[in-house]
């Protein structure tokens, strides 16, 4: 086989997706950034999931995550000991120096770096995945997307659902024509009549917790009007009530002064009713004869009788006989 095709091949295969590289400016400090190996997002992966980490898991994330994705500083380039061999020199626990990889060399001066700058430089790297992540998916047209029709439609059942749950009217869509850019034969919509505007319930007559006398008395004073409206005339002269009529008058002038109308601050006086004439005789009111002055009697009852149970007795506690 043709080494150059080898090599060709190789070089077509080897960092795809990883040899974009962002110079960025953080603090003062310019940082070479790349896109995250397959590689070191399965180091990060590893991280997430020890449960020794306690709450240093998200800073051991992002610790991990910037050693393999930072690929130089300032004019030094590290490209090309990305994945490469342990030449890195890092001191152990025990003193001495040993060499590692560019990945665990980096990790080591991480811990070294401020906290504050380590979480801006990894806000910088989320923002570029984004970014990159958009540039990649520019000319690919996925074919089982939803369309946008489709997806608005389902909004406005889910909005209309949820309007609906909460006691809301529901949206109506407007026709999105100014009044200016109308055509000269398109009218305005007719203004609605004054008559069942007044019929309808203004916002003012909405239920409001804190102000229920105002509300009331609103209230009465919207039905006062329309009794006053509707009433027939009364006459001038009313017929003499006889001694039920006047005895029912009496009792109904003595519920309404018990129960007041709603909205008023006092209960309105009874119409007085019309005067005798001087000839008529005075009519008493009825005596009811079903009134009982005196108390119920009493009569004693005897307690009940409760019938004595034969239970043989031990012959050791029995009486002596007499």
């Amino acid at each position: 086989m043709d080494q150059d095709f080898i090599a060709e091949l190789d070089a077509a295969l080897s960092n795809v997706g990883s040899d974009v590289v962002w110079r960025k400016n953080i603090g003062g400090i310019e940082l070479w950034i790349s896109p995250l190996q397959l590689i070191g997002q399965e180091k990060v992966a590893d991280i997430v999931t020890k449960m020794d980490l306690g709450a240093n898991i998200v800073s051991e994330s992002k610790r991990t995550t910037l050693s393999h994705a930072i690929v130089g500083i300032g004019e030094i380039d590290l490209c090309q000991y990305r994945n490469g061999s342990a030449i890195f020199p890092v001191s152990g626990k025990d003193g001495k120096t040993v060499k590692t990889t560019l990945d665990r060399y980096l990790y080591h001066k991480l811990g070294t770096w401020g906290a504050q700058f380590v979480d801006d430089v990894f806000l910088v790297y989320a923002d570029l995945m984004e970014t990159f992540q958009k540039e990649n998916l520019r000319d690919v047209k996925f074919e089982n997307a939803k369309d946008i029709r489709e997806e608005l439609a389902e909004l406005q059942v889910r909005v209309y659902e949820i309007r609906e749950q909460l006691n809301m009217p529901p949206l109506v869509e407007g026709t999105g024509i100014p009044d200016d850019d109308r055509e000269p034969d398109q009218e305005p919509d007719q203004e609605p009549d004054q008559d069942s505007q007044d019929d309808k319930e203004s916002p003012e007559d909405e239920f409001d917790p804190f102000a229920i006398v105002e509300q009331n008395r609103r209230i009465a004073q919207r039905l006062e009007a329309r009794k006053t409206q509707s009433a027939p005339t009364v006459p001038t002269e009313s017929p003499v009530p006889n001694g039920a009529a006047a005895q029912r008058a009496r009792e109904a002038a003595e519920i309404e002064q018990s129960f007041p109308q709603l909205g008023e601050s006092a209960p309105a006086p009874a119409p007085a009713p019309a005067p005798a004439p001087k000839n008529t005789p005075a009519i008493e009111p009825p005596i009811r004869q079903d009134v009982i002055d005196r108390p119920a009697s009493r009569e004693p009852v005897e307690p009940p009788v409760i019938d004595r149970t034969n239970v043989s007795v031990n012959p050791r506690f029995r009486p002596p006989p007499r």
